[in-house]
Formats: C-alpha cells, sequence, structure tokens
C-alpha cells in the first residue's frame, strides 16, 4: 500500500512538471514574437534626429469642404434658334456680334444675294405682265360692250389676264416662301433676330458664300438660365439632384443654383463628369459667360500637399512617434488649391510631416533598397 502511494504520487509530480514546462515554452514564444514585432515597428521607424528643414503640422478636425469650380452659362434647348440663310449669296456684313442682346427684329446679318434679286426681278416682270393684260382686258369688255370687238378677242384677252396673275402669284409665292416680302425684298437680305436674346455664335465669316438653307449661327432667344460644369472622378459623394449651391461671377454677381440631375457617364470629349445647374435669379447671365459653381466635396481633414507622399504607388503621409516617423498610408481626396483632402488614414491631434516630408520619402526608399544599414 505504501509503495502505491509513493508510485502515484511520483506520476503526478512529473505530469505536473511537464505542464508547467510546455506552459513557459507557450510564453516564451509570445514573448519572443511580441518583441520580434515590437522590433520589426520599431525598425520601420524614421529618426528625425539630424533631418533639416522639416515642419510637422498637426491634424486639424474634420469639416465640410467645398471648391469652386469653372463653368459655363447656357440656355434652355428650347429657347434655341437656329440662324439659317433663305436664299444663295455672300455674307456681306455682321451687324451684331455674338454675346450682344438685341431686341426682335434686329439685323445681325447682311447677305447679298444675286438669286434674291433674280426672284425680285422675276416678281416685277410678273406684275407688270399682269398690269398691262388686266389693262389689255378692260380696253377689250369696253370694245365688246360697244360692239366694236369680238368674243374671241375679248375671250383671249381674258385668258393672258389669268395666266399673268397666275405667274405673278408663283413669283410672289418664291419669296415669300423664303420669307420675304416681295415689296421690300431686294439684292440685299437683313437677317433678324427673330425674339429678343443674342446671338450665342456664328458660323461663317465676312465674305463668306452660303447656301440656302445652310446654317448661319445659333442664336439665344432667352437669357442663360443653365450652368454647365463638368468634374473630374471622382464624383463628389453628397451632391444629389435638388442640392442648392452658389454660382458666381467675375463681377462679384451671385446666384442660388439647383442641381438639375447627375450623369451616367463620362462626356465623350474630355472624360468628364458633365452636370447642369438651374440658376435662380432675375437678371440671369448671357449664354456664354464664363462662371464658377461651388461644388460641395465632403466633411474631410484638410492637409498641405507637402504632407501628402507617393511611396511605392500608395499616398501617405509621416506621422511622428516620438523621436521617429512611421509612413501611414492615406485616402487622398480631392485638391484645395495648395491643400488636399484626406479622406482616412489619420486622425485630429497627430502631427505629421509637412513641409520637407519629401526628405522621409528619400530616407525610407533610400532604406528599402539597402542603401542605410541599420540594426535588425
Amino acid at each position: 500500500m505504501t509503495r502505491l502511494l509513493r508510485h502515484s504520487l511520483l506520476s503526478l509530480t512529473l505530469v505536473a512538471s511537464t505542464a508547467c514546462g510546455r506552459k513557459a515554452a507557450t510564453i516564451e514564444a509570445k514573448e519572443s514574437h511580441g518583441a520580434a514585432t515590437g522590433h520589426e515597428a520599431a525598425d520601420a521607424r524614421l529618426p528625425l534626429k539630424d533631418i533639416r528643414g522639416l515642419h510637422f503640422v498637426v491634424v486639424p478636425e474634420p469639416r465640410p469642404e467645398g471648391a469652386w469650380y469653372p463653368a459655363e452659362a447656357i440656355g434652355d434647348e428650347s429657347a434655341q434658334a437656329l440662324l439659317s440663310s433663305p436664299v444663295k449669296g455672300i455674307v456681306s456684313a455682321v451687324r451684331v456680334p455674338p454675346g450682344q442682346r438685341v431686341s426682335p427684329g434686329t439685323v445681325l446679318l447682311a447677305i447679298q444675294s444675286p438669286e434674291l434679286a433674280r426672284l425680285k426681278a422675276d416678281w416685277l416682270s410678273a406684275r407688270a405682265r399682269r398690269e398691262r393684260t388686266e389693262a389689255e382686258l378692260a380696253r377689250e369688255q369696253r370694245l365688246f360692250q360697244a360692239q366694236a370687238g369680238s368674243r374671241r378677242e375679248l375671250e383671249t384677252a381674258g385668258s393672258e389676264a389669268a395666266t399673268a396673275r397666275a405667274e405673278e402669284d408663283a413669283a410672289r409665292l418664291a419669296l415669300e416662301a423664303r420669307g420675304l416680302s416681295p415689296e421690300a425684298a431686294g439684292a440685299m437680305l437683313s437677317l433678324r433676330a427673330p425674339r429678343g436674346g443674342s446671338v450665342t455664335a456664328y458660323t461663317v465669316q465676312l465674305g463668306q458664300g452660303v447656301e440656302a438653307g445652310q446654317e448661319l449661327g445659333r442664336f439665344q432667344t432667352a437669357s442663360a438660365a443653365i450652368a454647365r460644369l463638368e468634374l473630374p472622378l471622382p464624383a463628389p459623394q453628397d451632391w444629389q439632384p435638388g442640392t442648392l449651391t452658389e454660382v458666381r461671377k467675375s463681377d462679384g454677381q451671385r446666384w442660388q443654383a439647383r442641381l438639375e440631375g447627375t450623369p451616367a457617364a463620362l462626356s465623350t470629349d474630355t472624360r468628364r463628369l458633365s452636370y447642369r445647374l438651374r440658376l435662380l435669379g432675375a437678371t440671369l447671365p448671357l449664354p456664354g459667360t464664363p462662371l464658377e459653381v461651388r461644388v460641395p466635396l465632403a466633411t474631410s481633414v484638410v492637409l498641405p500637399q507637402s504632407a501628402l507622399q507617393q511611396v511605392e504607388g500608395t499616398w501617405g503621409v509621416f506621422v511622428k512617434v516620438g523621436e521617429a516617423a512611421e509612413f501611414r498610408p492615406v485616402r487622398r481626396g480631392p485638391e484645395l488649391g495648395t491643400d488636399v483632402m484626406v479622406l482616412s488614414g489619420v486622425k485630429p491631434g497627430e502631427s505629421v510631416a509637412g513641409e520637407g516630408a519629401y526628405l522621409l520619402k528619400s530616407l525610407q526608399i533610400k532604406r528599402k533598397s539597402g542603401g542605410d544599414d541599420h540594426d535588425h
């Protein structure tokens, strides 16, 4: 019995010793791994001593940001009209330059037209023949009533008068179909403003020959109620249809504007996002007027552009940790002049390298390439 008890106690002692040994080994391994991880983190840090020209900035609190982007005043498509010549001719004068507001009926272009002169001559000739045949018909009617003329001559005169009237009507219609009054038509065509507004652009030049029906320019029959702007990617996340913002002109005039819609695709020519905003106000700008639109971007931290450095294709900042700095990737947002929005990666109150951050970038690249020996 005593021998059995001693054997049991010995077995328990061996089991306890083994368990303690395994636990000690596990703790030692964890401590060793932690020490290695800490060593690697410390090893990734860049010492700040002996680096001149390096200045740090404190990361500010996030704030809602916006930026002014160039835009152009345009009119509603329904308020635009095409200018065209009803006859063939040559542009002899440009009476009103693009962008100048005019009243209805103002002469915009003068066109010399041999075709128009011929049409006017045809009408004058037809009118003269009609007057002559009508006078002849009246004479034959008097002679017939006085029994001094024959019925056949009267009928012939009536037929010739009817033909002359038809020819005059045809000549008149040829002019009226081109929007011209036969009495006022001549060799010179005056192209007039269809309504009050302004010419947005001419597509012809002084002295240029034009064909009948050819487009000569575009006319805006109302003030420009739309501001059109194009933005690079990425699109503003908080800008939804119906959102109000500000629009301004170089002379200080401002409007409230409502976003009408968001683009579904990039523009084919500039590969940008095209937006339309409706201007809200009584006095609207002329079409083609340069404008600026304030675009709300996001609520984010704003840092100097010099603080963000690109290392191996990744944008980031150098955050101060004690007497060293470590590179931390960030999500870069739109630029705001000399500043840039940082959407994530830094916290308010942290110190990051601003001016001179490129020195730390050079040191980091040099260290990764093995050009700077250091202990492991």
